[in-house]
This record gives structure tokens, sequence and C-alpha cells, in this order.
């Protein structure tokens, strides 16, 4: 059976622009990424959308009650 690097490369990407990967699987990531315009692609486009929501999301407080009202959506239950 054999293994689709592009299948591979997505399941890494979010843990790759969190800088929680092993050197060896950096390793990987990026060489995958230097040889497949499309997986490419999809990283810059995931790095940008990082840097958008930060520059427009960050530095203002949320506001009152909305961390517990989305853990109540996300998690079934408020925070004790």
């Amino acid at each position: 059976m054999s293994v689709d690097p592009c299948r591979d490369a997505e399941h890494r990407l979010q843990p790759y622009l969190d800088r929680a990967l092993t050197e060896v699987e950096v390793a990987a990531v990026e060489g995958h990424l230097a040889a497949c315009a499309y997986c490419n692609d999809r990283y810059v486009f995931e790095r940008r959308l990082r840097v958008q929501v930060k520059d427009c999301c960050c530095g203002d407080p949320a506001p009152a009650g909305l961390v517990d009202r989305l853990r109540t959506r996300c998690c079934g239950h408020s925070a004790a």
C-alpha cells in the first residue's frame, strides 16, 4: 500500500505552521512543499490566513461571555 505524500503533508500542515513537528518531520514537509506546487499553495494560503486573523482579531478583548458560549457550543459544557 503506497502512502499519498500530499495527504501526509496536509495532515502535518497545521502542526508545521505551529512549529510542533520534529526536525525530521519538518524536513519531510519542507521537501514536499518544495516539490509540490499544489501543497505549497495551500501552505501559503494557510500562512497568510493566520497573519490576517492575527492582525484583525488580536489586540481587542473578546466580548464578555464569548469564550463560555463557544466552550458550551463546541464541548457541550461550560467552564467549571
